[in-house]
């Protein structure tokens, strides 16, 4: 899985991504890559905000993960545009997505009032619900 804040456009070029997924161990691997043009590959890297601290889980019996993130944004801003993505593993690499509703995977949150917009994608009316919820009560929580 992948979430990525975009501060300079509206999909995935230029998405500063958090990237989690079940490594070969079967541990959940955490790790942030920032996306130049469109690329297929989430490499590791530096992205253009801090993030000092990430972890991730399996919950619902290793069905569902969720990766936690402290994010240092840039000064003065609360809103972005935010895109989300799942996919295959092949090994330790993430690979490339399908096309379809991942294209439309996309949308604007504003961590100062808790409130995002977008169509949502691949996630479902209830997806959304559920990470809103979630968005809204770890805003500013480590």
């Amino acid at each position: 899985v992948a979430w990525a804040l975009n501060p300079t456009g509206s999909g995935m070029s230029g998405a500063q991504c958090l990237v989690g997924f079940r490594n070969s161990t079967g541990n959940f691997h955490v790790y942030t890559s920032p996306v130049a043009g469109y690329s297929t590959q989430l490499a590791e890297g530096t992205l253009s905000f801090g993030v000092p601290k990430s972890s991730g889980e399996f919950i619902n019996n290793n069905t569902e993960m969720i990766i936690f993130a402290t994010l240092q944004l840039p000064a003065g801003r609360t809103s972005f545009n935010q895109v989300w993505q799942s996919g295959p593993v092949s090994g330790n690499t993430p690979q490339q997505h399908s096309g379809g509703d991942n294209l439309k995977s996309s949308g604007n949150v504003d961590f100062a009032t808790g409130e995002v917009s977008g169509d949502g994608g691949a996630a479902g009316s209830q997806q959304r619900k559920r990470n809103v919820s979630k968005l809204k009560a770890s805003s500013f929580h480590d």
